[in-house]
């Protein structure tokens, strides 16, 4: 999923950038600058992001 993806599904389920910075142990302007597709995440943080997803996505 790339950061596009990934803000429109978050919207969706109405979670907060903070909330998924929370989760991955990461800052909120590192979402944002994801989601605009202005960096990559490192795999560390993609992996993170993932188990976000996995975690909330049937919430």
């Amino acid at each position: 999923m790339n950061g596009a993806e990934f803000r429109k599904w978050r919207r969706n389920k109405e979670y907060t950038q903070q909330m998924v910075a929370d989760f991955c142990k990461c800052h909120k302007s590192t979402i944002c600058r994801f989601e605009k597709g202005q960096i990559e995440l490192l795999p560390h943080l993609m992996e993170q992001l993932n188990k976000f997803i996995s975690h909330y996505e049937n919430l």
